[in-house]
């Protein structure tokens, strides 16, 4: 039996509901902060999305599950940049939630796997936290974060 395994994450952000809708949800913002991926999806439930790099291959993809702008939105997760991965993995499930606190939004972030642990979940254990804290910076500064990787060790 696979236990069900949930990433949780949850950030204040000094922005507006609106703002923030627009930002997880518009492919010239998105490129800004998710790994230089575009969203492409009219965002309502029924409709597919992909998240693509600036050549156009496919990183990401699923179904818009629940759309309630600016407050809610879920949406299934596959990977597309990897075919074994994309045939091994079942797809998972992300839920954004956008809470207004007086000048800052709450974002929570669910990611939920479904068939235990994968190389998606493991992967996204840890992949969440660029992107979550390249939203951030966006938002509050107008600027994209750069995070440079640490030199290699020469030892």
């Amino acid at each position: 039996m696979s236990e069900r395994l949930r990433h949780m994450y949850e950030l204040y952000i000094r922005t507006t509901p609106e703002k923030l809708w627009d930002t997880i949800t518009r492919g010239e913002l998105t490129k800004q902060y998710f790994y230089g991926g575009a969203a492409h999806s009219d965002w309502r439930a029924g409709s597919r999305y992909e998240l693509v790099d600036e050549d156009g291959k496919q990183m990401l993809f699923g179904d818009v599950i629940e759309s309630d702008p600016p407050r809610k939105l879920v949406h299934t997760f596959n990977v597309g940049y990897d075919p074994v991965r994309e045939r091994d993995d079942p797809p998972s499930r992300v839920t954004w939630e956008i809470e207004r606190m007086g000048e800052v939004c709450k974002l929570t972030l669910f990611h939920e796997h479904f068939a235990g642990e994968t190389k998606t979940s493991r992967e996204t254990l840890t992949g969440w936290n660029p992107v979550l804290s390249g939203l951030k910076t966006l938002l509050e500064t107008g600027r994209p974060l750069i995070i440079e990787r640490p030199a290699a060790s020469s030892a």
